[in-house]
């Protein structure tokens, strides 16, 4: 073993990703921790709260020896198409190991569930099941009838395997336990969930958010998440609600039908629910057992970033086009120096001329998809447009 892919989004970065990193430190000394990371939105359907500028120095901080983005592309992705994405563009970098955590750690259950997950009998009975007006999640969940799939961690760790199975055989797997509740509001427990956190940010008296803080965020990164919290360096979510809100309102059915996951003649509900006073309150009237609060997310920043059923085709079927540098240290600069199948990008404003078509509307998507998020922070002062092109990848001694 010489490397270890860890698959993130470190919305933001806290103890139990600082655990996780840790633990591999600790067991494996020797081997290169590479953290294949959402860039400016992630897989909840919205722009992350923090840039990834951001979040890939909080994970070199707190144990990482390279961050690379993961394209928008997939890192929108319903859990197939993120877990995918990034087992593809872990392949193409010639990571040997994947780690992740997991509410289970059962790594043989978890490659034999995973195994069943594309079996014809599993596949007839998840289609009858999504007939009957169940999520995706939900079908797969009573498809296969096993609790290895009742958490989201655990639905995540049998999407990367699945994946690896078809694309990249002989990856290993280094499961890490995961103790804390992933959707909990509370902070009653050691390691917080990422939706805890965020809630904290974004809605706590500044008080009681610093106070919780000291307990959650990893020294080496407090100081530095607090002052960004304090320079209102985070993402305004209302902003982002009521960009979707307009786009819907200016489309029409035709127009809708374009992009991904309107399908079963949602649209038509879509542009009704689109006059109601708010997004939420249009998300709330869409909502189903089918088209869950996540799904209906991801719908909407389709919309926003114009990601189409025909580009999100091609790039299941390609795979990641590059790999974007984002931060690295001492032990990672040499592994930058090795070939990898596709190219690895550090100038952002060369690389178009590296890229293929779908690599070139790649970067366009990852371009547009930090420019919407700038655009909704709360500091008007970092609401500028293309700052990947400014932006050097971080050396962290």
């Amino acid at each position: 073993m010489k490397t270890i892919g860890i698959i993130c989004e470190y919305n933001p970065f806290h103890n139990g990703h600082a655990h996780q990193l840790h633990t591999l430190a600790t067991k494996y000394p020797d081997v290169l921790r590479i953290c294949i990371m959402s860039g400016s939105f992630v897989q909840r359907g919205e722009p992350a709260l923090f840039s990834k500028f951001d979040r890939a120095r909080w994970a070199m901080l707190g144990g990482a020896d390279v961050v690379i983005e993961l394209p928008t592309l997939y890192s929108l992705g319903s859990a197939q198409l993120f877990g995918t994405g990034a087992v593809r563009l872990i392949k193409a970098l010639s990571i040997d190991t994947l780690s992740f955590g997991s509410e289970t750690t059962d790594l043989n259950q978890l490659i034999h569930t995973a195994k069943r997950m594309d079996c014809e009998s599993t596949q007839n009975e998840l289609r009858n099941y999504l007939n009957e007006g169940m999520s995706y999640g939900t079908a797969f969940r009573k498809a296969l009838g096993s609790e290895s799939l009742s958490t989201p961690n655990a639905l995540l760790g049998l999407e990367y395997i699945r994946a690896a199975i078809k694309y990249y055989p002989n990856l290993e797997y280094i499961p890490i336990q995961r103790t804390s509740d992933h959707h909990n509001h509370n902070f009653n427990q050691e390691l917080p969930s990422g939706t805890a956190l965020r809630h904290l940010i974004t809605t706590a008296n500044p008080l009681d958010m610093y106070s919780t803080l000291q307990s959650t965020i990893p020294t080496p990164i407090l100081a530095d998440m607090t002052h960004r919290i304090t320079n209102d360096d985070y993402v305004d979510y209302n902003r982002y609600y009521n960009m979707v809100h307009m786009l819907s309102r200016r489309m029409n059915i035709n127009e809708l039908e374009r992009f991904v996951d309107f399908t079963e003649g949602i649209e038509h509900l879509w542009l009704k629910a689109a006059q109601q006073p708010s997004w939420e309150s249009a998300i709330e009237q869409i909502k189903s057992k089918r088209y869950t609060y996540a799904r209906l997310q991801r719908m909407g920043a389709y919309l926003t970033l114009g990601i189409t059923k025909d580009l999100i085709n091609i790039a299941m079927q390609d795979g990641p086009q590059y790999a974007r540098l984002l931060a690295f240290n001492d032990r990672g600069r040499q592994w930058l120096r090795t070939k990898h199948d596709i190219p690895l990008i550090q100038k952002w404003a060369k690389a178009p001329t590296q890229l293929n078509n779908l690599g070139k509307s790649m970067h366009h998507i990852d371009t547009l998809a930090t420019d919407i998020q700038a655009l909704c922070f709360h500091n008007e002062a970092n609401r500028i447009g293309h700052t990947d092109y400014t932006y050097t990848p971080q050396y962290i001694k």
